[in-house]
């Protein structure tokens, strides 16, 4: 849906619609603990890019340095090799406490794209069926893997269509596609490129009334970062996330899988456990900044909660964060008594706007007359780093076609984001739409 300055707003509860902001002290707190949150190497700009990337924990970068010297192997008998063998079983159950999972077991890669490909390949190998089924939201990561394994595998590749009145997937028509024989569904939470959230509860449980043991797999790498994912109560067999998107560390991206799956044959030493997915070692410093995400998200968590338990702890800090960012979008769109929002700017459209709680933190917007990349360089020329995202793009075209939209600027905020970074967003945006700038 396509909302222009005169759009109307949907009436909800005010905290659901409007989020809620972090006082200024905790604001700054969090802010103090991140490197890079106001500046570049030489230059002082607001990052408004997490969706494709995302500044660090300060604690993290210091973890890795001291880490990285250490030259035992974690399962040497030295006293060297003791703490790095606590970081990695640390960082698996905190894998797990991300992911909501008790059960199943976590799996490693350079990138998440990497794991959601190895984990789509496991299943699809593994499990019988003439068909897959993916959508046209999808990141490449998923979508791509998917076909990739059913044309190796002579199954056939179906794409479910987006709703473009919504921006998200269109469930009957995904659930149309889906029969006895597709062996795996593999859709994404929430879109990179316009910040839909796809109603998972539901395409889980329709698509499970077709076929009972259908096999899932989730793509959470864009939704993790904002909200919380719960993979038991949602049934699924698979999932994936990047932690560089969650103030974490890169070259690491991490995927669950279930009890399932993870006995399936899969690449792993022959005489190790079945359901062991790790070749070779874990990354002592990635997988201990997985700990320290989690311990920053419970201490968050603290400050709105009496609980003890630790993924209480999470699970409350998430959900601040997930108001916070949503108070973040509502100024966006509607401004402050010190500058317009983008809803009353004039010669700029929104997309998909309507109802910020089925959304991410992402603001898709265009420039009349401007094409994404011009609009991206005036940003950022005014030190406000942004995001293209156009058909010109292997990672976006798909997306963008299948939601009838045109290029884009991806506006993606994150909760360390200040009303005052949101306010000079606006005021730039209005001069540059205005040919001001």
């Amino acid at each position: 849906m396509k909302w222009s300055s005169k759009g109307a707003v949907i009436e909800m509860d005010e905290e659901k619609e409007r989020g809620r902001w972090f006082s200024d002290e905790l604001k700054q707190e969090i802010r103090s603990k991140i490197y890079m949150v106001d500046h570049d190497q030489a230059t002082k700009r607001i990052y408004f890019e997490n969706a494709g990337g995302a500044p660090t924990l300060k604690k993290i970068c210091e973890l890795a340095d001291t880490v990285n010297r250490i030259p035992d192997f974690h399962t040497r008998p030295t006293p060297g090799a003791r703490p790095l063998a606590k970081m990695i079983r640390d960082g698996l159950d905190d894998a797990k406490l991300i992911f909501g999972a008790k059960s199943g077991s976590i799996l490693c890669e350079l990138t998440v794209s990497k794991a959601l490909f190895t984990m789509t390949g496991v299943i699809m190998r593994n499990v019988p069926g003439t068909n897959v089924v993916s959508t046209e939201l999808e990141h490449p990561s998923t979508h791509d893997g998917a076909k990739f394994f059913a044309q190796m595998l002579g199954k056939e590749f179906r794409t479910a269509n987006i709703d473009k009145k919504t921006g998200a997937v269109d469930i009957d028509d995904l659930l149309s596609k889906i029969d006895k024989d597709t062996c795996l569904l593999s859709v994404i939470q929430a879109s990179n490129v316009v910040g839909t959230i796809n109603d998972v509860e539901t395409i889980v449980r329709e698509a499970r009334r077709i076929k009972p043991d259908l096999y899932i797999l989730l793509d959470s790498t864009q939704h993790i970062p904002h909200g919380v994912i719960d993979v038991e109560a949602l049934q699924i067999d698979a999932c994936g996330f990047a932690p560089y998107k969650i103030l974490g560390k890169r070259g690491l991206g991490v995927g669950w899988v279930s009890d399932r799956v993870a006995t399936m044959p899969h690449p792993h030493f022959l005489e190790g456990a079945a359901d062991d997915w790790d070749l070779g070692g874990y990354e002592p410093a990635g997988m201990a900044g997985l700990t320290e995400i989690v311990n920053y998200i419970c201490w968050i968590g603290s400050k709105f909660s009496d609980a003890t338990d630790r993924r209480a702890l999470y699970v409350a800090g998430m959900h601040a964060i997930e108001l916070d960012e949503r108070a973040i979008m509502y100024r966006l769109l509607h401004g402050s008594d010190k500058v317009k929002g983008t809803l009353d700017i004039d010669h700029v459209d929104l997309y998909f706007m309507d109802d910020l709680t089925k959304r991410d933190a992402i603001l898709p917007l265009c420039i009349h007359g401007m094409d994404s990349h011009t609009a991206l360089e005036k940003y950022i020329a005014n030190n406000i780093y942004v995001y293209e995202r156009s058909r010109k793009n292997k990672m976006s075209r798909r997306i963008l076609e299948g939601a009838g939209i045109p290029d884009i600027v991806r506006v993606a905020p994150m909760h360390f984001n200040t009303k005052e970074e949101v306010d000079e967003f606006l005021r730039v945006t209005a001069k540059i739409a205005s040919g001001e700038i």
